[in-house]
């Protein structure tokens, strides 16, 4: 498994440190779920972008033609 290190302050990992414990976490948990976090969040972003681009080609079905359509009753 690969290794991160982050180089702090003594000033900046007391704050940092005093942050997680709040959170209950570990310092490696918590990077590691706000850099996912983050990530997950570009994507995201990402996803809605490409839809707002193409929406004004895209062709809707009205309510009723997509449940005949998809068979849904």
């Amino acid at each position: 498994m690969p290794t991160i290190s982050v180089h702090f302050s003594e000033t900046e990992y007391k704050l940092v440190s005093q942050h997680i414990k709040s959170k209950g976490m570990t310092i490696s948990q918590y990077i590691k779920a706000i850099l996912l976090e983050e990530i997950e969040d570009e994507y995201d972003v990402s996803i809605v972008n490409e839809y707002l681009e193409k929406k004004v080609s895209m062709e809707l079905l009205p309510f009723e033609d997509a449940t005949k359509e998809w068979n849904i009753k």
